[in-house]
């Protein structure tokens, strides 16, 4: 790997080497006509771009002449450093939609702090997976039944505010779950693997079902007026539409009192849920704060890590 001449590089030229790398670690794959698209450049331009990256790195990627594209080495070593959250950040976005490496933020900011971070090698395997829709075969450490080994078909990265999940197909099971990213010890992409039709994205009824959230100021709290500043409430509620497989997640995360008459009591709740018969059905509500499971059904998978 030519380290100077890396450093050498223009800005511009810098920055296509960059998506370069960035979409084969994180795609497993690049082409050039994305390279065209992407930077307005001419393919000519492009080409010379991907000869450029291959005499930097030339064991981080092969061309494919039947496929027509370039594919990840298997002795990959990336050019750039990633910083974790800001990729994990870019690829819920738009896979390469901008150079994920460390950065310093121009003002002084402070994000909210996640759980130990996932390992990029583990994320890179995943996103892999998402692009291809190919199957995926992991390690994963749960909760309830400790390490297993199991084949998942994973189709979108979930940030639930405290860590990140990927949610996919579980075929152990036979249903759609969530997996939490640090809890998976290793993977690999299932090239060989058919995924079949119940395994895609537009069958998991959690995920492609909305439902509309009412949330209006606690009744406990003194000044209601606060919160609807807070959250921008219009006529004293806020109404926003969530998918099902994520709104225990956003209920917990704002400490929304889901109980029937605002039983809860605490400074840390700041919203009730004034609809709450909109959750009927929905799979994950274990999570959600003051939340009766005789009301509605509850099941004791979907939606939270899998056993």
């Amino acid at each position: 790997m030519n380290n100077s001449a890396l450093a050498n590089l223009n800005q511009t030229q810098r920055d296509r080497i960059a998506h370069i790398d960035f979409t084969l670690f994180f795609k497993g794959e690049a082409n050039r006509a994305d390279l065209v698209d992407r930077f307005n450049i001419t393919p000519a331009q492009a080409t010379k771009d991907f000869t450029l990256y291959r005499d930097l790195a030339a064991e981080n990627i092969i061309y494919d002449q039947k496929l027509r594209t370039h594919l990840r080495g298997a002795k990959f070593k990336s050019l750039f450093d990633y910083d974790v959250d800001r990729t994990l950040s870019t690829l819920s976005h738009g896979y390469g939609d901008g150079f994920a490496g460390k950065f310093k933020p121009p003002l002084a900011c402070e994000a909210p702090y996640h759980l130990s971070k996932p390992s990029l090698d583990v994320v890179a395997q995943v996103t892999e997976a998402i692009h291809k829709a190919r199957a995926l075969v992991i390690t994963y450490v749960s909760l309830s039944s400790g390490e297993s080994h199991r084949e998942i078909v994973p189709h979108t990265l979930v940030d639930n505010g405290l860590r990140w999940h990927v949610r996919g197909f579980d075929r152990k099971n036979g249903e759609f779950r969530d997996f939490v990213l640090t809890r998976i010890k290793n993977a690999s992409v299932n090239e060989a693997s058919t995924v079949e039709e119940l395994e895609f994205v537009l069958q998991d009824r959690q995920w492609n079902r909305f439902v509309d959230l009412e949330l209006v100021p606690h009744p406990n709290i003194k000044h209601p007026e606060a919160i609807t500043l807070d959250y921008g409430m219009e006529d004293g509620v806020l109404r926003i539409a969530v998918r099902a497989a994520t709104a225990g997640y956003l209920l917990r995360l704002w400490n929304v009192d889901c109980s029937k008459n605002s039983q809860l009591v605490g400074t840390e709740y700041h919203l009730w849920l004034r609809n709450r018969q909109t959750l009927y059905g929905v799979e994950n509500l274990f999570i959600a704060p003051g939340y009766c499971e005789n009301t509605t059904r509850v099941s004791s998978h979907s939606g939270r890590e899998a056993d």
